[in-house]
């Protein structure tokens, strides 16, 4: 029984330990890969992991997209109220001043206890304004109702 040293192996006994080193080195990474693919609940949390990154990459851009749309329909509203205003403004002008010229031909036209009766009854109304309008939105309902209520029936 020889004691056996590094410098008096023969060269074939130096080959098949670097060949041993090799395939053990090449058997734990296969045993790493085996043990990897029956890990199912970490490969399973892996791809959720990625999922869930996925998903709030795409609620972020979704949500940047609608604050974006909504920033230009805000823009767009204002734009349409205010040509909407400039309109309603422009028309009621005119109409205001043909309402008030036939008011007054209407009342120049009227008898005297026509017009005092009037008189008075713009005062009451001018009183109570609150109530009038109450009053003047409430009759417009019940007509808007009955229209679509007869509109249906035909």
């Amino acid at each position: 029984m020889s004691k056996d040293t590094a410098g008096s192996r023969p060269p074939q006994a130096d080959a098949l330990a670097e060949e041993i080193e090799r395939t053990r080195e090449h058997l734990g990474e296969t045993v790493e890969a085996l043990a990897a693919k029956t890990d199912v609940k970490g490969r399973a949390e892996r791809r959720a992991a990625e999922v869930k990154d996925n998903l709030r990459g795409k609620a972020r851009a979704a949500k940047g997209k609608v604050i974006e749309q909504a920033g230009e329909l805000r823009g767009q509203a204002a734009a349409k109220a205010a040509r909407a205003k400039n309109t309603a403004q422009s028309t009621s002008a005119p109409l205001a001043s043909q309402a008030a010229t036939a008011g007054r031909a209407v009342r120049d036209a009227a008898p005297e206890p026509v017009q005092r009766s009037a008189s008075q009854a713009l005062v009451i109304v001018r009183g109570h304004r609150d109530k009038a309008a109450a009053a003047a939105s409430a009759v417009a309902a019940l007509i808007l109702a009955w229209l679509l209520i007869r509109r249906r029936r035909r």
